[in-house]
């Protein structure tokens, strides 16, 4: 198992950890996502490489970095 730790500066309230959620929902390889709105931060647990779970993620412009 994985995790990837992003920092995502444009999340801060349950709408865009919605759109990040729901994003990343066809994503097979992730099991767990942990949502940190006060600090702005998502973990993602996930079997393979990060690289299509980056790319979703940025996909939303929300200022995010792994």
């Amino acid at each position: 198992m994985n995790k990837s730790i992003y920092k995502i500066s444009g999340m801060d309230c349950r709408a865009e950890e919605q759109m990040v959620t729901m994003k990343l929902e066809d994503v097979d390889s992730i099991s767990k996502l942990e949502f940190n709105l006060p600090e702005r931060t998502l973990i993602v647990f996930h079997s393979d490489e990060n690289n299509l779970i980056t790319n979703k993620i940025n996909e939303l412009q929300l200022d995010s970095k792994l």
